[in-house]
């Protein structure tokens, strides 16, 4: 009999971002133990908190979160979001549940994640920096409107991508972004996806990414982890 496996220590905050709940969804789903470790998100390299700190860059040399450590494999630092979900499915996922079975299935899958981190993500990110007054406004005063809407022109461009993928993979009796069912794509998307209305995403005009979202948040353990975040719409 394997020993019982040591908890790997995940690092988050406790707000409302959208990357970190990613790799606790998939922890809970593979049924792994884990250490939630908040960081605090100011850039003070004093506090022993913050992302900027020392002790936390010779985890994550980006300082930001997440990041986990795993004991289990020699204590490995592993971050940014998507790399994660890669390695703990890679790592964990022997019965490939939520990844690929074979050379198809792991191409689509790098594939979409790819996708996720140079387009939903970082475009995303930048719209709603532009559109929420707490954030560009307060800063450095009132950007152009040029500016907001050419970012939210590009997710409705995004999501237009998923809509007809997921109307691809209904015809083909599936729910899920890729493959015949829930894989780490979806949970890769699903947290960005959840506040795509902020950016001027009409759902009703995207009634499969709609119902996609509504999916995901009936999974007890995705639906546990937003909770906890405080992870809204």
């Amino acid at each position: 009999m394997s020993a019982p496996l040591e908890p790997i220590t995940i690092f988050g905050h406790e707000g409302g971002a959208p990357n970190p709940p990613k790799v606790f969804i998939l922890a809970k789903l593979l049924g792994l133990p884990y250490t939630f470790i908040p960081k605090d998100m100011k850039h003070d390299p004093e506090d022993p908190n913050s992302i900027k700190h020392p002790s936390y860059l010779a985890v994550n040399p980006n300082g930001r979160v997440p990041a986990i450590i795993d004991p289990n494999q020699d204590n490995i630092a592993v971050w940014e979001s998507a790399a994660i979900l890669q390695y703990l499915a890679e790592v964990y996922d022997k019965d490939f549940k939520y990844s690929g079975k074979n050379l198809q299935e792991r191409t689509l899958i790098n594939s979409w994640l790819a996708f996720q981190i140079s387009g939903q993500g970082p475009m995303q990110g930048q719209a709603i920096w532009f559109t929420v007054p707490a954030y560009h406004k307060a800063v450095y005063g009132e950007a152009p409107d040029h500016v907001a809407q050419r970012f939210r022109n590009e997710m409705h461009r995004v999501y237009s991508v998923v809509e007809t993928q997921l109307e691809k993979q209904k015809a083909n009796g599936s729910d899920w972004l890729v493959t015949d069912r829930l894989t780490i794509v979806d949970i890769a998307w699903i947290t960005w996806a959840r506040g795509c209305t902020y950016v001027g995403i009409d759902l009703d005009t995207f009634p499969n990414l709609r119902d996609w979202i509504a999916r995901i948040e009936a999974i007890p353990e995705a639906k546990e982890v937003f909770e906890q975040f405080q992870l809204g719409k």
